[in-house]
């Protein structure tokens, strides 16, 4: 109870700089550091998956990787089980994108919400990433639209607000410019 009020206390403050804009923002580099590690957080989960499914470890780095490599949109499973060198450097490469840019983003919306920014993390780290999925995967990646195991993708998910929630709740804050 002491953490909330201390919590709601810093949040009044914010507010007294004026025009809704909180005195204290979190630097760009805790959305990036945050991210990343979120987004590594999900990897051993993947490959739970794939080992535990008997899909293998590629299938679900293929599956990233197709947004990408056109050809891997029209494998069939047994080609998506298959290393492909191509797709563990694209899917690596178009994950961690995507993971820096939503940590940035949780970043940059933290300052302005109340409470514990661990309960935030759990609640907007997955929101991101489930309307990132959501709206961009149907269009750019329909392949894994359509192959998704969504209990596991979930958890992921979660592991990746948890982690990158953690961390970017850990990094001071700064001085908003006025």
């Amino acid at each position: 109870m002491t953490r909330w009020r201390e919590r709601a206390s810093e949040v009044l403050r914010m507010e007294e700089v004026g025009a809704g804009w909180p005195a204290e923002i979190i630097p760009y580099r805790a959305g990036v550091i945050g991210g990343l590690a979120g987004g590594g957080a999900m990897v051993p989960i993947a490959l739970a998956y794939g080992l535990l499914s008997g899909h293998g470890i590629w299938f679900p780095v293929n599956l990233i990787g197709a947004t990408w490599i056109r050809e891997l949109q029209q494998a069939s499973p047994e080609a998506l089980m298959q290393f492909h060198g191509g797709a563990l450097f694209t899917g690596l490469l178009l994950h961690g994108l995507l993971s820096i840019t939503l940590g940035i983003l949780y970043a940059l919306i933290l300052p302005a919400l109340p409470g514990s920014p661990l309960l935030w993390a759990v609640i907007i780290g997955p929101l991101l990433w489930l309307a990132a999925t959501f709206v961009i995967l149907p269009i750019f990646n329909p392949v894994m639209a359509r192959y998704v195991d969504w209990p596991s993708f979930a958890l992921a998910h979660l592991a990746y607000g948890l982690i990158m929630g953690i961390l970017v709740g850990r990094i001071p804050r700064v001085r908003a410019p006025s």
